[in-house]
């Protein structure tokens, strides 16, 4: 009875636009009523719980912990929630990971090629779900605003957001940090060279100067619905694990060995810089990969793909594989000519 009151005394406080709004969004998506009768019920609690006004969405743990120290300390403290999504999008399966299994489905296969140990994989799991969750129930008075850059990752990241948010009515801005930081600052070189690759590559200074002065206006209703539609696909995509970002563009493969031939020639490019044909740590091929890579990867996929390639006899190995920093790999002869 105390919650019906509280409702009532909630709805009698909305403006009509408001009223409309929610009433619009209760017919459009069922899975909404919960969300905004938490919204209403927080409305009579007081204006702490409230507060709340614009939440970012940044996908990865190194971007998310720059724009954090960002808003630290300033007014936004108060008023700006992130929300971090880990893990890199550009490989594995996406299909339904708005879901528990869908999730679940992305972390086994990411299971059998990885050598991180359980713990540290179930930790990651239950982050992505409890952030998408978040997300899923986001209340429609917040401004949304997706933090994204040019590669395959934080591009799908931007898309499967907007697809998960397909039926929600929150305002949605899109913030660029590669856009952005050419147009602050004036390093054709760096643009040539893809940098930042990430929007972790970032300041976390420029990052607040890039919320506070470029934020703009909301996306449109067409691009919006177009971003949308390319993230339904991919939710339902049941074949494609490997993407790139390529003339501004997605590209979805099932080939997980396209990234062979880049590591094989930064192995044979240390070999001869080594001055002899030895074996080198594992651990610096996997820098050297990932510095010329122009997609954006991550460490443990380039470690998988050369344990593949020692499986296939590209690579001899001294050490134990249970981590790139206990083994050292060597070119078979045949790939050093």
């Amino acid at each position: 009875m105390t919650e019906i009151k509280q409702l009532k005394k909630a709805i009698k406080q909305l403006s009509e636009d408001e009223a409309k709004s929610m009433l619009f969004l209760a017919l459009l998506n069922k899975g909404s009523r919960d969300s905004i009768q938490q919204f209403l019920l927080q409305q009579t609690e007081g204006p702490s719980v409230s507060a709340k006004q614009t939440v970012h969405i940044v996908f990865g743990d190194s971007p998310g912990g720059s724009l954090k120290a960002a808003l630290r300390n300033t007014s936004y403290d108060k008023t700006d929630e992130v929300i971090v999504i880990p893990g890199n999008f550009s490989i594995g399966p996406l299909k339904a990971i708005h879901t528990a299994a869908g999730i679940e489905a992305r972390f086994q296969w990411l299971r059998e090629r990885s050598i991180m140990n359980n713990d540290d994989l179930e930790l990651l799991q239950r982050q992505t779900m409890e952030a998408i969750e978040h997300i899923k129930n986001s209340p429609p008075h917040l401004d949304i605003i997706i933090w994204t850059c040019q590669n395959a990752h934080e591009q799908i990241g931007l898309r499967l957001i907007l697809a998960i948010l397909e039926h929600n009515i929150n305002d949605i801005y899109v913030l660029d940090t590669f856009q952005l930081f050419h147009e602050m600052y004036t390093y054709p070189q760096l643009a040539e060279e893809h940098y930042p690759r990430s929007s972790g590559e970032v300041r976390a200074e420029d990052l607040l100067y890039f919320y506070e002065h470029d934020q703009g206006r909301p996306l449109k209703t067409a691009l919006r619905q177009i971003l949308c539609q390319e993230g339904l696909n991919m939710l339902a995509d049941d074949f494609h694990s490997i993407r790139t970002w390529e003339f501004h563009e997605l590209w979805h493969s099932s080939d997980e060995t396209k990234d062979d031939d880049l590591i094989i020639a930064c192995a044979k490019r240390l070999h001869h810089e080594q001055g002899k044909h030895d074996y080198q740590n594992t651990a610096r091929i996997v820098g050297e990969a990932l510095g010329h890579m122009e997609q954006y990867r991550e460490a443990e996929w380039i470690e998988y793909r050369i344990r593949q390639l020692i499986r296939q006899g590209v690579f001899s190995y001294q050490g134990e594989l249970k981590g790139m920093l206990l083994y050292q790999v060597k070119l078979s002869d045949a790939y050093m000519v």
